[in-house]
């Protein structure tokens, strides 16, 4: 794999463990859907400067972007995750993800929805298994605080190999996390 891949860092906190994404006004339940976006300049809305955490245009080659948005508008994206397919480690790289600046109360101090970053780590699970990696993945935590919290709620397990805060989630846990969120591929 190509070293600068390996420049990703995973910044989702996980929260509510619900099925669909839970609308923290009402506590209505919203179904989701999840597609890929290939065109970089509809990734040009999603930058750094307005809170989506990075310059999404720029993620590296090989990286396929995924949304996470509300069934009944595609086009509210509630969250973005970028996964690469890892042939040589034979697992899912979760190279990037994030919540939209709306749903990121650790930075942002609000949360219109409830459930986007485990939502994210699903799609990480279900393309590993796609692949033919039975929900192997791993990625890079973007801080120690981060890192043990993917520990606790999903039971990652602290790898360490090619830079701190290095982690992976394997077959028996990500089975569990598809288990518990649903959406819909388009």
């Amino acid at each position: 794999m190509n070293q600068p891949l390996y420049t990703g860092l995973l910044n989702i906190w996980v929260d509510d463990l619900v099925p669909c994404l839970k609308d923290n006004e009402t506590g209505e339940l919203k179904e989701t859907l999840v597609y890929r976006i290939q065109s970089k300049t509809f990734l040009k809305n999603f930058r750094e400067d307005n809170g989506w955490y990075i310059n999404w245009e720029n993620v590296p080659v090989g990286v396929e972007v995924y949304a996470l948005a509300l069934q009944e508008d595609a086009n509210a994206i509630q969250g973005l995750i970028g996964i690469v397919n890892d042939h040589e480690a034979e697992a899912a790289y979760l190279h990037w993800g994030c919540t939209a600046p709306w749903n990121n109360k650790h930075d942002y101090g609000t949360q219109r929805y409830s459930g986007v970053g485990g939502h994210l780590f699903a799609i990480g699970a279900e393309k590993s298994v796609e692949w033919g990696y039975k929900g192997n993945m791993y990625a890079y935590a973007a801080n120690a605080e981060l890192l043990k919290h993917y520990i606790e709620k999903f039971g990652a397990v602290f790898i360490g190999v090619i830079r701190d805060y290095h982690f992976g989630i394997f077959e028996e846990q990500a089975q569990k996390i598809m288990e518990v969120y649903n959406f819909e591929w388009i």
